[in-house]
């Protein structure tokens, strides 16, 4: 069975996808390390995760595109914590409801987001990036 390059690529990103929530969960909730790095931590790695995620979707995107979504859609949801309507906060009351959509609004969460979007770029650029030859390879037509 063969993958295509698009199939190959979703695959890969959702690894990382699993990789970035699995760690960003750890570090965030249980880290031996100050309150302030754990949260900036988890926020950062938050929205490497959406840019991922859009990017198994999105595959064709541009990076910086994707990045951008993805942090303005962060900054949007950590808004909506201003908006405490009672449906609401009952998702926010679950798990799932207050890992994604959390529950106290922090301007200090905004510089974590925008380093997270930073790194998810760069992820994004680093994997688009064509993979070299080897410098041994590369010279054997001149033998």
């Amino acid at each position: 069975m063969t993958f295509s390059t698009n199939s190959a690529k979703r695959l890969s990103l959702a690894a990382a996808c699993l990789l970035t929530a699995t760690l960003g969960y750890a570090v965030r909730f249980h880290a031996p390390a100050p309150e302030w790095l754990r949260d900036a931590s988890g926020g950062a790695a938050y929205v490497v995760f959406w840019i991922l995620a859009a990017a198994i979707v999105f595959t064709e995107a541009a990076p910086f595109r994707l990045a951008l979504f993805a942090l303005m859609a962060t900054c949007a949801v950590e808004f909506l914590q201003l908006w405490r309507p009672p449906w609401l906060e009952a998702l926010r009351a679950t798990l799932p409801g207050r890992l994604v959509l959390g529950t106290t609004f922090a301007w200090q969460d905004f510089p974590p987001y925008i380093a997270g979007a930073w790194i998810g770029w760069r992820i994004l650029r680093a994997a688009a990036r064509p993979t070299p030859p080897s410098a041994g390879l590369a010279n054997l037509d001149k033998y």
